[in-house]
């Protein structure tokens, strides 16, 4: 018995299994049937009118519109008819009805003078839009929009326009949140033929996809533009947003790129608008040509590369420099050899500042782009910094050459030198430069005038100017023959014994002395007295006490020759017969 009853319950069992996806299939089936009832019965009630909505895309609710022809387009939403009825103006398909296709419609309208009141109706719905109507014409004189109506910019040849061309269907609806880079035939017409024929061609213009940049159906901004200013051209130029978040920003760029670029084409590269050649050329449009123009440009001023110094859109530091002015950290991009120069002892102040407080970064009528002539620039400043020498030099008799011709940078560095007063060098190698002859008489003598042999020329000359001839500090007489008096060697006698040919004999006064006459006494004591320079060389010589090896005399010049002993020494020169002299043993006879 009890295996009979397991026996019916396993079958039982196994019925019940077998029959369970009929079931499920069966319900399925069920609500399925009536999703798709409650559908078509929404369906049905939106063709009523109960949802459907109508949008108009152009022309706008109150659109002041120049042109008299539009193109009117807009879909549904929220029903399906395959008509609208179009009232309030005029238009090309009879009565007004215009069709509907995948819930979109269009058709070319044309407005009377003034207000335009427009009504869309369809699958129930309406919709109802003012458009104002004034010819070009009537705006050129002055006429405004109305109150409650702004200017709507549309093409100026209307023509028809279908969605599919800019727009794709997604599930069976159009994606109007999204543009296909649809090509238009706006640069193969009649209208706008030129476009893109230039050597560089802004990307959308050279693809044919105006859409990019303007709107087909017309836009609350001139030209038809999707975007104003900085936001039409950043849309696809992200990377330049951050231009904008610089310390400095070029006004054109705050402005709008189209200052600089045309949006379209140009024979210059970025589509700059300048005449193909340089950079410059575009810069002109703006800044003064005349500031660019002198006798003496700088480099990239002189090929038309602005953007060498200056960054074109934005940048950290003033006046759109690429690098900060300040201790010429700017120039030093190019100019590095200069760099070194700041590195010596002594550094001319303005070039730790800022090297266009001497030089014109563009152009000047002076050499190096100079902001005035040397002499004149130097002044400036040094006028007032050490007027000692400027009252020097405006009092001077005799003014150094370099001086008298502005020509400073002869004997200073204008940047940095590692000799003081930023000399170009010391001594005799700095006034060797100019003075050749003299500075190869040094290099070959033996014995160096002391302040010769230290570099200390200005010892004896005013480097500036003085009012002495030959620069000298002190008077010295310019004649080879002249009467004695002490005053007339103030020079010599400002670091020698003044007393030297003061008297007739004596033993401590000086050693050129035959026994105790004075030889120094002998040779200036007269009506025609003998200068110092008559027999020593106030620079160096080979021999000793700086005797010279020959006497100028008007138009010829005597051989001297000395010999140096331990008491006295003896001379043989052209003036008159060889002499000896001995401070022990007298030579000659000489009255007291």
């Amino acid at each position: 018995m009890v295996r009979v009853h397991q026996r019916r319950h396993r079958s039982c069992h196994i019925k019940v299994g077998t029959r369970w996806p009929v079931y499920l299939l069966a319900v399925l089936t069920m609500v399925l049937f009536v999703m798709i009832l409650s559908t078509q019965a929404l369906a049905a009630k939106n063709d009523k009118g109960g949802k459907a909505k109508i949008v108009v895309v152009s022309p706008p609710d109150g659109a002041f519109i120049t042109e008299k022809t539009v193109f009117l387009a807009g879909h549904i939403k929220g029903a399906k008819t395959d008509k609208v009825a179009i009232t309030g103006v005029a238009t090309k398909v009879a009565k007004g009805i215009v069709p509907v296709t995948d819930g979109t419609f269009g058709t070319l309208i044309t407005f009377k003078k003034g207000q335009n009141i427009i009504t869309v109706s369809g699958a129930g719905a309406k919709k109802q839009i003012k458009v104002y109507y004034a010819p070009k014409e009537s705006v050129k004189k002055g006429a405004k929009p109305p109150k409650g109506f702004k200017r709507f910019y549309v093409h100026a040849k209307a023509g028809e326009l279908s969605c599919k061309e800019c727009h794709r269907k997604r599930r069976g609806k159009y994606n109007f949140t999204r543009l296909v880079p649809a090509r238009s035939n706006c640069t193969t017409g009649k209208c706008h033929s030129t476009m893109g024929k230039a050597a560089h061609v802004h990307g959308p213009v050279g693809a044919g996809v105006c859409i990019s940049c303007h709107n087909p159906h017309g836009s609350f901004e001139p030209l038809q533009l999707e975007r104003t200013g900085q936001d039409l051209c950043l849309v696809c130029h992200e990377g330049k947003r951050k231009d904008l978040e610089a310390n400095v920003v070029h006004p054109p760029v705050e402005e709008g790129c189209v200052d600089c670029h045309d949006p379209h084409q140009s024979p210059m590269r970025f589509q700059l608008r300048g005449d193909g050649k340089m950079v410059a050329s575009l810069c002109f449009n703006c800044h003064e040509k005349e500031m660019f123009s002198r006798k003496h440009q700088h480099g990239p001023v002189g090929t038309g590369d602005c953007i060498a110094c200056h960054y074109p859109h934005s940048s950290a530091n003033e006046k759109l420099l690429i690098a900060p002015p300040d201790k010429g950290q700017l120039c030093f991009e190019c100019h590095e050899n200069v760099r070194e120069q700041l590195t010596r002892k002594n550094t001319h102040e303005p070039v730790e500042e800022d090297c266009s407080t001497c030089h014109d970064p563009h152009s000047s009528d002076t050499r190096y782009q100079l902001v005035a002539p040397p002499k004149d620039l130097c002044a400036s400043c040094h006028r007032d910094v050490s007027p000692e020498i400027y009252e020097a030099i405006d009092t001077a008799k005799y003014k150094h050459e370099p001086v008298s011709k502005g020509e400073c940078t002869k004997c200073h560095m204008p940047h940095g030198s590692d000799v003081s007063s930023l000399l170009k060098g010391k001594g005799i190698k700095l006034c060797g430069t100019c003075h050749e002859d003299l500075g190869d008489e040094i290099a070959e003598s033996k014995n160096l005038h002391g302040p010769v042999k230290t570099g200390s020329c200005n010892e004896c000359h005013n480097i500036h100017g003085s009012e002495f001839s030959r620069l000298l500090v002190r008077y010295f007489p310019e004649e080879f023959y002249t009467e004695y008096q002490p005053q007339k060697y103030d020079l010599c006698f400002g670091c020698h014994n003044k007393d030297v040919a003061k008297k007739k004999n004596t033993t401590k006064l000086t050693n050129f002395r035959d026994g105790s006459y004075n030889l120094h006494f002998f040779h200036v004591n007269r009506k025609k007295g003998r200068s110092c320079i008559a027999c020593h060389n106030p620079h160096a010589s080979s021999q000793a006490k700086h005797i010279r090896y020959e006497v100028p005399f008007g138009r010829w010049s005597y051989p001297i020759e000395f010999t140096s002993t331990k008491t006295g020494g003896g001379c043989v020169v052209g003036c008159h017969a060889p002499k000896k002299y001995d401070r022990n043993k007298p030579v000659e006879k000489h009255g007291k």
